[in-house]
C-alpha cells in the first residue's frame, strides 16, 4: 500500500499488463469519478480480454462503484469475472438486477 492509498479510502488498482483490476476499501462516487478516465482507456485497451476483478478488499460499495462494475460489463465482449465478492457485493448486484452480467467466483 502507498502513501496516497493511505490517504483516500478506496480505490481501483490497474494492471497495465492484463484485464485485471484490483479495488479496495469504500468504492464509492468519490472513487469512481477519480478514476472513471483511467477505466475507461484500460477497457478500450484490452476490449478482447475478459477482465478479471478482484474484489475481496471492498469494505463498502454505492452506486458510483457498481457504474465501474457495469461499465466493464458493457464494454466487455465476455462478462468480467468478479473474484472474492464480498456478500453485500453480490446482494446489492442482484438487488440492482445486473448480477447476471458478470461471473462470480471464489
Amino acid at each position: 500500500m502507498t502513501v496516497d492509498d493511505k490517504l483516500i479510502h478506496g480505490g481501483v488498482r490497474i494492471d497495465e499488463v492484463r484485464a485485471h483490476w484490483v479495488m479496495w476499501g469504500e468504492v464509492d462516487g468519490a472513487v469512481q469519478k477519480r478514476v472513471e478516465a483511467e477505466v475507461a482507456d484500460h477497457l478500450r485497451r484490452t476490449a478482447e480480454e475478459t477482465l478479471t476483478v478482484d474484489l475481496g478488499g471492498v469494505t463498502f460499495i454505492d452506486s458510483g462503484g457498481l457504474r465501474l462494475l457495469y461499465s466493464a460489463a458493457e464494454s466487455k465482449p465476455t462478462p468480467p469475472v468478479l473474484i472474492d465478492a464480498p456478500a453485500r457485493v453480490v446482494d446489492l448486484l442482484r438487488i440492482s438486477g445486473v448480477d447476471t452480467l458478470f461471473v462470480l467466483k471464489d
